[in-house]
């Protein structure tokens, strides 16, 4: 018999979706595992892959002449058997290529070990002692060098690292190596993104009566060895932390290990801090600001058993434990879980899939649970514990809503209200910190002229150009383009040229002129781009050291300063006008959870939400910290218009660079799915469109949406992998991209 292999190689198209066999050469069958790379001959090139089977066979059980894999890239697997059900699963569900879902739980970037060439005793520390007389007196420094080594035989220095710590130089070391006495040795350099880091050792709290019920029950659900997902509900500033950390304790006293997932905006020090701080090296961490090399000896720690718990953004869910007893998704509403690009999967429902695997918990952990998972624990899916109370049973801030239309009629045009200018005076005089919160980074939201009113526009996207101060450029915010500001309109070449709607740097900007004695500081995209920043931010802030902080969502959860008492929202309006049936829920969770920030220490904290639409549900029912009045008017609505979590949608977005070639595809696509809805005569399913995406060109691609709408997900994911292949059949423009998102959180 024969070993054999099959191997997904790392090629994303259609044709190729599908595992491929390779022979094993008898010299690499000791290297063959489930989960490594290797490398394949594949058409007339060599290409990587991942092995998914090991089996056996005759060579004359194939009709065809099976080559042999050229070489195994690793000596670890990037996978196990779960992780691999749990990559297939995800390709089914949402329909994505099997190689992208395996990439997306194999480490990205730099996959490779770092090493330095060390200066070692080149004989044990005995023999080496009996050397050390025949060095002359004379040579006092090589004598220096080979004592210092002998009695520190597991340093690890280089020859430079050596010299400069015993104040000698290079040659001297290279002389003892040429003698035979030292000798370099290639050893692994462990890079640890937090070696800079004193973090203070926590112990665990009393907990308040709700905390203990909720540390009980979740426990119990550990104790019971089987899949269970259970929501925890509650209010900002109720100690959902300090719950996460008692019950993996409990995960760890039973030996297994903890995924905790945040999402990537709130992965701040203070998060680690908390984490590191109660189990130490048992903490791993993973995300975004670390480089590649941090990231990938982070993952190697998970992998070789040297961690407990990882802490980690959206990919996390896919950390390489064995043991797994717990995943937490903390802040569970929060729209960074769900991947943009394929496979577009959610990890709420990826850690869901994953704990059945293996017979662990999920634990969803939020003040405002997004109306899938709130329905869910309705009707029974998940075990909703809640709590109503804050720590010390401190009060819920005040929340006043201020009317901007009235605002304007008394005579006040700028971006601040009375109230919330008052406020803030107020504050800086007591010596507290406030926060801005917009969400919307930049200076102006658009340049326009007001001669013939042409809008500066990108000329990839079928967006407007967003105006930056500093540095004094037009930026686009889905490609990334870039372009100077015009003196004169391009169109009619006025010189009218005016700055319309508002962004955090224009919110910074006019905090400065108010208020110039007051530390103003902005933390958004633009201001974190560089590592460290963010943390050097929201630092400073802790310390005193800024007075109002002005941000995007980024500042809006998961952050606890126990002197700010005022937040004021901009305009609570932005998300309220995007095409999307959510868009209500989103307004609602972030007003909430934006309140949440203040009034978390001894004094009372206040919110002041500036609108031009105060009448708008979202915006009362955030007002009264009232998720469950929110709740029970939004799932009517919901219901009515068979939105989710009623029904399941599938977006599909065909795009290209000739808008007629994306039409054409787009109906005929449109004919095929039809087609097959009349055939299987399923009331149920609906289609709706084609039409032009609400973002209709973005970098230099036309866009066009249908919608697939339907009860039962696999029926509607069968209509339309069924309608793509025969579109693959029958369209001849192999150009065009399709896009599908099954269960897509945005319509744009």
């Amino acid at each position: 018999m024969i070993k054999y292999v099959e191997v997904m190689v790392d090629v994303s198209v259609e044709q190729v979706d599908r595992p491929f066999t390779y022979k094993v050469p008898e010299r690499l069958e000791s290297q063959i595992k489930v989960g490594r790379k290797v490398l394949v001959p594949f058409g007339r090139q060599r290409v990587e892959g991942y092995i998914i089977r090991e089996f056996e066979a005759d060579e004359d059980d194939f009709e065809f002449a099976v080559k042999p894999i050229n070489k195994v890239l690793t000596d670890y697997a990037f996978f196990d058997e779960e992780l691999l059900k749990l990559a297939k699963w995800m390709s089914e569900y949402y329909q994505s290529y099997l190689i992208s879902s395996l990439k997306a739980i194999v480490p990205s970037g730099q996959t490779k070990i770092k090493t330095k060439q060390v200066v070692k005793l080149a004989q044990s520390v005995e023999e080496s002692k009996k050397l050390l007389d025949k060095i002359s007196d004379r040579a006092y420094k090589q004598k220096e060098v080979f004592s210092f080594l002998i009695d520190n035989p597991k340093i690890n220095l280089t020859n430079t690292e050596l010299a400069e710590k015993l104040e000698t130089t290079s040659g001297i070391i290279r002389t003892l190596i040429n003698k035979g006495y030292l000798q370099y040795v290639e050893k692994e350099v462990k890079r640890n993104p937090h070696s800079h880091h004193n973090f203070r050792t926590t112990t665990p709290l009393d907990p308040t009566p709700e905390q203990k019920v909720a540390i009980e029950e979740i426990s119990s659900a550990l104790e019971q060895k089987e899949s269970s997902t259970i929501l925890l509900k509650g209010v900002t500033g109720s100690g959902k932390t300090e719950v996460y950390l008692q019950v993996i304790a409990k995960t760890l006293e039973s030996g297994k290990d903890t995924i905790v997932l945040v999402p990537e905006i709130s992965l701040t020090p203070q998060t680690i801090a908390r984490f590191k701080g109660r189990f130490g090296d048992q903490v791993a961490v993973l995300h975004s600001q670390l480089s590649a090399g941090e990231r990938f000896d982070e993952w190697r720690r998970i992998k070789f058993g040297d961690v407990k718990i990882v802490v980690g953004a959206r990919s996390a869910v896919f950390a390489p434990f064995n043991n797994l007893g717990l995943i937490i998704i903390d802040e569970e509403h929060e729209t960074s879980y769900k991947q943009e690009d394929h496979p577009k999967y959610h990890a709420r429902e990826v850690a869901v899939k994953r704990a059945e695997l293996v017979g662990a918990v999920t634990l969803l952990g939020t003040a405002t649970p997004s109306l899938e998972a709130y329905h869910r624990t309705e009707i029974g899916e998940y075990k909703l514990i809640e709590l109503k109370k804050r720590i010390d049973d401190r009060p819920l801030p005040t929340v006043e809503l201020i009317d901007m239309r009235k605002e304007l009629k008394t005579g006040n045009k700028t971006m601040f209200s009375q109230p919330l200018q008052e406020g803030m005076i107020d504050r800086l005089k007591k010596g507290e910190q406030t926060m801005i919160f917009l969400n919307r980074r930049g200076f102006s939201t658009f340049v326009q002229c007001r001669e013939c009113g042409h809008v500066m526009k990108c000329n990839d996207c079928d967006v407007s150009l967003t105006y930056h101060a500093t540095p004094n450029i037009l930026q686009c915010h889905y490609c990334d383009h870039k372009e100077g500001v015009p003196n004169i309109c391009p169109n009619c070449e006025s010189i009218y040229i005016k700055y319309f709607g508002v962004g955090t740097q224009k919110v910074e900007e006019g905090l400065k002129e108010l208020f110039p004695e007051a530390k103003v500081a902005r933390m958004d995209v633009d201001t974190t781009r560089r590592k460290g920043e963010y943390e050097r931010i929201l630092s400073a802030f802790k310390q005193g050291k800024i007075d109002i902080l002005v941000g995007t969502q980024m500042i809006a959860k998961g952050h606890d300063f126990s002197n700010v008492t005022l937040v004021g929202v901009i305009t609570a309006d932005t998300a309220l006008n995007l095409p999307d049936f959510r868009a209500g829920e989103r307004t609602f969770q972030l007003l909430t959870q934006v309140a949440g920030r203040t009034g978390r220490g001894e004094k009372a904290g206040e919110v002041i939400i500036q609108s031009y639409t105060p009448e708008h549900y979202s915006i009362q029912f955030s007002k009264n910290h009232d998720y469950n009045g929110f709740y029970n008017f939004e799932i009517e609505t919901r219901k009515f218009a068979s939105y989710p979590p009623f029904t399941h949608i599938i977006s599909i977005v065909i795009s290209d660079e000739r808008e007629d070639k994306v039409i054409e595809v787009s109906n005929l696509l449109s004919d095929i799915i039809r087609e097959k809805l009349n055939k299987i005569d399923d009331e149920g399913i609906m289609l709706l469109g084609p039409v032009q995406a609400p973002l209709s060109r973005v970098r230099g691609q036309y866009r066009w949406q249908l919608l697939l709408k339907g009860k039962e997900l696999e029926k509607i994911r069968k209509v339309n992998q069924e309608s793509l292949l025969r579109l693959n059949e029958l369209s001849t423009l192999k150009t065009i991209k399709v896009s599908v998102d099954v269960d897509p959180l945005g319509m744009l």
